[in-house]
C-alpha cells in the first residue's frame, strides 16, 4: 500500500528510505462505501423534516442540498441547519464552497489531468 501511494505522490527516488522507516498497518471501514453509492433524491432524510418540530437528522445521512458528504464540514452543516431550524433563528450555516465553478480551480484540475506542467 506504502508503494502504491509512493507512485502517485511521485516521490518513488526516495522510496527505499520511506519504505525502510514506515509501519503501515491496513484497516478496513466496512461501511465507508455507503457514502458514495448512486443515490435519488429522497433517500435521506431531510435535516428537519417536514411538520416536526422537535426532531432533526444530523451527520452524514440526512439530505443537503448542494454538498458533499464524508466531510466534517457536512456533519457540522447538519448540526447547524438543525439548531437555527428548531430555535426559529433567522441564521444559515456557512455557504458550500463550489469549486467546480471557480476558473483557476478548472484550469488546474485540467493541466493535472493532461499532465501539463504549469
Amino acid at each position: 500500500m506504502m508503494a502504491e501511494i509512493i507512485g502517485h505522490l511521485r516521490i518513488e527516488a526516495h522510496a527505499s528510505r520511506i519504505l525502510d522507516a514506515c509501519t503501515c498497518i491496513p484497516c478496513m471501514m466496512p461501511f465507508i462505501t455507503s457514502h458514495f453509492l448512486p443515490r435519488s433524491k429522497g433517500d435521506r432524510p431531510q435535516v428537519v423534516p417536514e411538520g416536526t418540530k422537535n426532531l432533526a437528522f444530523i451527520g452524514q445521512y440526512c439530505e443537503l442540498p448542494d454538498d458533499v458528504v464524508f466531510t466534517v464540514e457536512y456533519s457540522i452543516r447538519s448540526a447547524q441547519t438543525a439548531v437555527y431550524t428548531l430555535l426559529g433563528l433567522e441564521r444559515k450555516p456557512p455557504a458550500v464552497y463550489k469549486g467546480q465553478y471557480n476558473p483557476r480551480v478548472l484550469l488546474e484540475a485540467f493541466l493535472a489531468l493532461h499532465e501539463i506542467g504549469v
